[in-house]
């Protein structure tokens, strides 16, 4: 018994091959309201919204904080805001990792910044 599996139909070489280029041709659907873009950095912000409340809720007002600058921050880059967008050709693995880890250090800069003032308040209490 033969464990090879035979082409449904001839393969065609490489000279054989039809080559069609076809002309550009108009639009055929009407043009987004609004561009990708946009709609990406609202789902963004919606979808970090709806984090920062739950975090509200279940680890209090210093994740809430942490989880509002991180939604600013992912907004404005996939918005645009963002001006360092790598260059074309350039992988962007190594530029989107530098910037969550910095976007972290700046959060927990935050949170130590917030349990200070939370530890101040309750002192003074």
């Amino acid at each position: 018994m033969s464990n090879t599996i035979q082409p449904v139909s001839p393969q065609l070489s490489g000279a054989e091959a039809p080559l069609a280029i076809a002309t550009t041709r108009p639009r055929q659907t009407p043009r987004p309201a609004a561009p990708f873009r946009d709609v990406l950095a609202g789902g963004v912000s919606l979808l970090l919204s709806g984090a920062e409340v739950a975090t509200h809720v279940v680890a209090g007002p210093v994740m809430a904080a942490a989880v509002h600058g991180a939604r600013v921050e992912a907004t404005a880059a996939v918005g645009g805001g963002s001006t360092t967008a790598p260059a074309s050709g350039s992988s962007g693995g190594a530029t989107d990792l530098s910037g969550v880890q910095s976007l972290l250090q700046d959060g927990q800069a935050s949170n130590l910044q917030l349990l200070a003032l939370q530890q101040q308040i309750q002192n003074e209490s």
